[in-house]
């Protein structure tokens, strides 16, 4: 039995999906976060950095980060094919995009959603978002053109739980002005990650609606 701390439409879609698609049994546990459960005493016990997802496993065992959680799931139970096993060709690429989505992609959306947590003052907080705009136009450019010549999956030929990220972090960025779904092959990922019924009923429970 896992259980998956969560809060709608964070980081913890890509390991929610993740466990529906590997089947196991978990049990979700809601943080609101806007009244500020994140930072309550009982949470902070089981992540000191505030913040969501956090996987408890094995009675009690705690993993947070939603790529170490995700790198985790899909190390676990190989049966679910959410990560190329080491030695096999698409094993690199796999690491590569993991870490350049976490790294990279979404630290820019962070600049945009809480750049209050990065700069005082709402003059030079609008600039940042706007510098992280113009940032994350060119990385989506990046990916639209990778997958155009190499996909229709990050690492080609087959879907694995990078693409679950990429399309986790291409809803991030519906309210700007350029989303991510704009870039044809883009969006094509995100259909490919909605046609899955793991990713489809992560939506669901979430409550969301992806536009692809």
């Amino acid at each position: 039995m896992y259980k998956l701390y969560w809060s709608p439409g964070s980081a913890n879609m890509t390991p929610h999906a993740m466990l529906e698609d590997i089947g196991a049994p978990y049990e979700l546990i809601r943080i609101d976060t806007s009244k500020g459960e994140q930072r309550s005493p009982d949470y902070l016990k089981v992540n000191p950095h505030a913040r969501v997802p956090t996987l408890v496993y094995d009675g009690g065992k705690i993993i947070y980060e939603a790529t170490a959680i995700s790198l985790f799931l899909a190390e676990r139970h190989p049966e679910a094919g959410l990560a190329p096993a080491p030695g096999h060709a698409d094993r690199g690429p796999f690491l590569q995009w993991m870490a350049y989505l976490t790294n990279t992609v979404q630290e820019g959306t962070m600049h945009w959603w809480h750049a209050e947590n990065y700069i005082h003052g709402a003059d030079r907080q609008a600039e940042l978002k706007q510098a992280a705009e113009g940032r994350l136009a060119k990385m989506f450019g990046f990916l639209d053109a990778h997958l155009a010549q190499s996909g229709p999956h990050l690492c080609g030929a087959r879907f694995y739980a990078c693409d679950y990220y990429a399309a986790m972090l291409a809803r991030w960025t519906r309210d700007m002005s350029v989303p991510a779904q704009t870039y044809p092959h883009v969006r094509q990922l995100i259909r490919a990650a909605m046609a899955r019924p793991g990713y489809a009923r992560m939506l669901e429970a979430e409550g969301i609606a992806q536009a692809a």
